[in-house]
C-alpha cells in the first residue's frame, strides 16, 4: 500500500509539471538566398554615383513586410570582410527585387569588391548565396 501511494504520488507530480509547461510550436525557418544578378563580374563603379543591386525575386507573399540591408565587402587574406558598420542601404523592401543607394565618395580603389544582401524577418534568414560576383570600384 505505502509503495501504491509513493507511485501515485509520483505520477501526480509529473503530471502537474508537465501540464504547467506552456507548448509552444516551433516556428518554421525561411532560407531566403536570391542570386545578386547586379553588379556583375564585369562592371566598374565609381566612388560617389548612384548604383542599384538587383536579386531575383521570390514571389512569396508574406516577404512584403520584410526588409534588408545591403553590405559592401573585399577580400582581404583570403577572407571576406563586409563593411557590417556603414550599410550601402538598409530598411528596403525585399520584394522588389532591387535597390538604389549612393555609394559613398571615400571608398578606395579596388578590383575585389562585393555586395551582400541580408534580409531581416523573425521567420526568414538571408544565406550566404546571396553575394555578388566580385567587381571593381573607382577612386
Amino acid at each position: 500500500m505505502l509503495f501504491t501511494s509513493f507511485i501515485a504520488s509520483v505520477l501526480l507530480a509529473t503530471a502537474s509539471l508537465t501540464s504547467a509547461a506552456p507548448i509552444n510550436a516551433p516556428q518554421e525557418l525561411i532560407v531566403f538566398s536570391p542570386p545578386i544578378t547586379s553588379p556583375t563580374a564585369a562592371e566598374a563603379w565609381r566612388a560617389g554615383t548612384h548604383q542599384i543591386v538587383k536579386w531575383s525575386k521570390q514571389p512569396i507573399p508574406f516577404f512584403n513586410a520584410n526588409t534588408g540591408v545591403l553590405l559592401l565587402g573585399h577580400m582581404k587574406n583570403g577572407s571576406e570582410n563586409l563593411d557590417v558598420e556603414h550599410p550601402l542601404a538598409s530598411g528596403f523592401p525585399i520584394n522588389t527585387g532591387s535597390v538604389e543607394f549612393t555609394l559613398p565618395k571615400n571608398i578606395p580603389e579596388r578590383s575585389d569588391y562585393f555586395v551582400v544582401c541580408k534580409f531581416h524577418s523573425s521567420n526568414l534568414f538571408g544565406d550566404s548565396g546571396n553575394k555578388s560576383p566580385k567587381f571593381k570600384i573607382h577612386a
